[in-house]
C-alpha cells in the first residue's frame, strides 16, 4: 500500500471514495519525475538562500547545481460524505533538504477551499529523517498549510538539523485535502493545479549546489485533472458501479493505460477496434475479480505489428456490462 492509499484509508472509513484519473500532463512526467542528478539547465525557484538572504537568481535559468523535483501524482482522491478532495505531491531529492515551502494554485475558484475543512498530511519523504546531531533518534518534519489570497501555502520544517536522505528516490512529500464546498458533484469538469514559488533549502551553504526545481508544474504550465470519470469505491475497495475510464495518456505514443471497475468477478474482455470496426487487438479475455483494474496497450495488433496513427475504439464486456470509448494514437 502506498502513502496515498494509507491516507485515503484513514479518512475513508465507512465512506465512499472517488478516484479522479488524470487526463492530461502538460510538462512534468508525474508517474515518475524526470529529475537528473546534475541538471544542465533548470529553473531556480528558491526565493531565499540557506542563510535567509534573498536569492538573486530566483526564477532564472541556471546551469549548475543539483536539483530537486516536485510534481503531482497521477490521481486525486475524494470522499463523498465529507465532500473533500485530496491532492498529493511527489518529491525527488537528489540532495538532502531541511524543509520546503510551496504555493499551490488551482483554477476551481470557490469550489475548493482549504480553510473551510481542509487538512495536510506529511508524506514518507518527511518521515525517518537523518540528523547528524542525534543519530539514534528518528525524526520527522512538521507540516502546515494556510490558505492565502488565491493559493494555499504549504510549509514543512524541523526545529533540529534533521533532513531528508537525499537518495535520489521518488517519494510523497505531502497530501493536501481541500473542502469541496458544494460537494464533489458540483466541481468543474476539469481542475488544473500548478505551483507558485518553491523553496527546497538544502544542507549545503553553497548556493550553486542547493536543491532547485528542474521538473515541476508551474502556474503557466498547470496540470489538469478530469472530474468526469469517477470510480466509486466502497471502503473495502470494491467498486459500487461498473466503469470504463478514458485511456491515459490520450492522445498517446507509444503506449496508453486503460482502467476499469468491475463490481462482480467473471469472464471479461477488452478489445481494440479500428474505425471500420475491425478487431485490432484482444487485450484481455479471461476471468477477473471484482475491483479496479488497468491494462496497457502498446499500439500493436494481435500479430505484434505496430498499427498506424489514427482513432481507435476499445470495448469492455463483463457480464451484462458493455462500454466503449475512443482513443487517438499519434506516431
Amino acid at each position: 500500500m502506498n502513502s496515498l492509499d494509507s491516507v485515503t484509508m484513514k479518512v475513508a472509513k465507512n465512506m465512499k471514495t472517488y478516484i479522479l484519473s488524470m487526463t492530461m500532463i502538460l510538462s512534468a512526467n508525474l508517474y515518475a519525475l524526470d529529475c537528473p542528478a546534475d541538471s544542465s539547465y533548470h529553473i531556480d525557484l528558491r526565493t531565499l538562500l540557506p542563510n535567509g538572504s534573498p536569492n538573486p537568481t530566483f526564477n532564472q535559468v541556471i546551469s549548475t547545481g543539483l536539483c530537486g523535483c516536485v510534481g503531482f501524482t497521477a490521481e486525486l482522491s475524494g470522499i463523498e460524505e465529507d465532500s473533500t478532495l485530496t491532492l498529493s505531491l511527489l518529491l525527488l531529492d537528489n540532495e538532502p533538504i531541511r524543509g520546503t515551502q510551496i504555493d499551490i494554485f488551482h483554477d476551481a475558484g470557490n469550489s475548493l477551499s482549504y480553510d473551510q475543512g481542509g487538512n495536510v498530511v506529511k508524506g514518507d519523504k518527511l518521515e525517518n529523517l537523518d540528523d547528524p546531531t542525534t543519530p539514534t533518534v528518528i525524526e520527522s518534519m512538521t507540516v502546515l498549510a494556510n490558505e492565502m489570497d488565491g493559493f494555499v501555502r504549504v510549509m514543512a520544517y524541523s526545529t533540529s538539523r534533521a533532513n531528508t536522505t537525499g537518495d535520489g528516490m521518488e517519494g510523497s512529500l505531502f497530501h493536501l485535502t481541500f473542502k469541496a464546498v458544494n460537494g464533489l458533484a458540483a466541481l468543474p469538469a476539469t481542475i488544473s493545479f500548478g505551483l507558485g514559488s518553491l523553496d527546497l533549502p538544502g544542507t549545503s551553504m553553497d548556493p550553486e549546489i542547493l536543491n532547485v526545481a528542474c521538473s515541476f508544474p508551474d502556474t503557466s504550465n498547470m496540470v489538469s485533472f478530469s472530474t468526469t470519470n469517477l470510480s466509486v469505491m466502497s471502503e473495502n475497495g470494491i467498486p459500487l458501479k461498473y466503469n470504463l475510464s478514458q485511456n491515459y495518456p490520450n492522445p498517446f505514443n507509444p503506449s496508453t493505460k486503460i482502467s476499469f471497475d468491475l463490481i462482480e468477478g467473471g469472464q471479461s474482455t477488452l478489445i481494440v477496434y479500428n474505425l471500420l470496426g475491425k478487431k485490432i487487438n484482444t487485450l484481455m479475455n479471461y476471468s477477473l475479480n471484482a475491483g479496479h483494474h488497468s491494462i496497457e496497450w502498446n499500439g500493436l495488433d494481435d500479430n505484434g505489428q505496430s498499427v498506424a496513427s489514427g482513432v481507435y475504439f476499445y470495448e469492455l464486456r463483463s457480464g451484462d456490462f458493455i462500454a466503449k470509448k475512443k482513443m487517438l494514437l499519434l506516431r
